[in-house]
């Protein structure tokens, strides 16, 4: 196990914006937005491997000593804190509470790459959601595009749009503002959500 010393700022990630491979060397906890994690192989593809959302903690697999290629990007502007690790025994709590995310996160990705559209992009506004405290609203979530919400959930973007087309008629989803999506509690099929149109 490498050991591990952060000192510096958080950080604010636009959309698309990468971790560069030296921020990859630092310990992070993402405090707001999400994130994509993908697999880079051999010859330079790009495979989903699974969402980091806000409070899982990204740059553990070089503290551990693995050699994966991984890129990591922001889906909607992110948060990062840096986690100031002084001595190795403060890596091992961190290590297994990393460990227990990846494990959920990895879940997530196969249940939201079986079964239909509708039902995949469901789970994946419940994973992004945000619960509120002390407001009518209950939840409030900031969007990927088309495009990326499409490779999370194994389809098109034309299908996606098509399913959001359809849960607006249904009064599941309305517009609201241009960046967020709110919910009156985070299960769709009860409750209505307010989400914008999606860049592609």
């Amino acid at each position: 196990m490498k050991h591990h010393l952060t000192h510096r700022r958080a950080r604010q990630l636009e959309a698309r914006e990468e971790l560069s491979s030296r921020d990859m060397q630092l310990l992070w906890r993402i405090e707001s937005g999400s994130m994509r994690i993908d697999s880079i192989g051999e010859d330079g593809s790009l495979n989903f491997v699974r969402l980091a959302i806000a409070g899982d903690i990204l740059g553990m697999e070089y503290v551990a000593g693995l050699n994966e290629s991984l890129l990591i990007r922001a889906l909607v502007p992110v948060r990062l804190a840096p986690l100031n690790v002084v001595e190795a025994p403060q890596l091992m709590p961190l290590m297994l509470e990393s460990l227990s995310k990846v494990h959920q996160r990895c879940r997530e990705v196969v249940s939201m790459r079986t079964g239909a559209v509708e039902d995949r992009i469901k789970r994946l506004l419940r994973i992004l959601s945000v619960v509120e405290a002390n407001s009518d609203v209950s939840a409030t979530c900031n969007l990927p595009s088309l495009g990326n919400i499409a490779e999370i959930i194994h389809s098109t973007p034309e299908t996606v749009c098509r399913v959001l087309a359809s849960l607006r008629k249904q009064h599941v989803l309305e517009k609201t503002t241009p960046t967020n999506i709110r919910s009156k509690g985070l299960d769709f099929h009860q409750h209505r959500v307010a989400t914008h149109a999606l860049a592609a």
